[in-house]
């Protein structure tokens, strides 16, 4: 099967060069791998012009993180689907590992994997320890751990883009709640990356309202009709 990879970046000029390697980089290749520029304002997009004829770049105004998931979803042709983050790692054997699980048991629709958080290198040491996670390894139901059947990702519809920090925890309850079959392989498939810069850590407030409103959404999603 045919697997597109998508990547929403924005003001990623430090970083996604590294997390596109990562991806183009894996023992068993994707046939795609989409980046959507959510108009940033550094050298991002030059970054990506040097990854001509490796990815399909595309560019939209600053819209949110959810607006160019979606966005890369519609140009996106595999039959499977992956995500990485543009400031993340994914280990070099993730699809392999993701695409035996399926293959083994066709009733998995998506295989998630475990999550490394590591303390990024141009951190400076005074702000290390503020920023160094309380564990660092751990099971990771996050987007960018996801392999996904493009069918089981349509059942459950698109990504909810009023929550453009936690759309994916929304989505996730969503998608369990309407049977969605999911398994772990038992192995580290993305390297975290913790830095200044991280929008969880600097829209600490807005993120906790969001990540409220996202579990609502998923509790209500829960709920049998009236």
């Amino acid at each position: 099967m045919r697997v597109s990879v998508v990547i929403a970046a924005y003001n990623s000029e430090a970083y996604i060069a590294e997390a596109i390697e990562s991806v183009l980089g894996q023992t068993v290749p994707p046939d795609e791998v989409i980046v959507i520029d959510d108009g940033s304002t550094d050298g991002t997009r030059g970054i990506l012009d040097g990854f001509s004829g490796r990815i399909v770049a595309l560019s939209q105004a600053n819209s949110g993180q959810a607006v160019a998931v979606n966005k890369g979803l519609a140009r996106a042709r595999g039959e499977l689907i992956g995500f990485c983050d543009a400031d993340d790692l994914w280990t070099p054997r993730k699809l392999e590992l993701q695409l035996a699980l399926l293959d083994h048991d066709g009733g998995i629709e998506a295989a998630f994997g475990k999550v490394q958080q590591f303390v990024s290198p141009d951190v400076p040491e005074q702000h290390r320890a503020r920023i160094k996670p309380a564990v660092e390894i751990m099971p990771g139901e996050l987007k960018q751990c996801m392999l996904i059947h493009r069918a089981a990702l349509d059942r459950a519809g698109p990504f909810d883009e009023t929550l453009p920090a936690t759309f994916f925890i929304a989505w996730l309850g969503h998608a369990k709640q309407g049977g969605m079959k999911t398994a772990h392989v038992d192995d580290i498939v993305v390297r975290r990356r913790l830095h200044l810069g991280n929008g969880g850590r600097t829209n600490t407030e807005a993120q906790n309202l969001q990540t409220l409103m996202a579990l609502r959404k998923a509790i209500k999603a829960q709920r049998p009709p009236e």
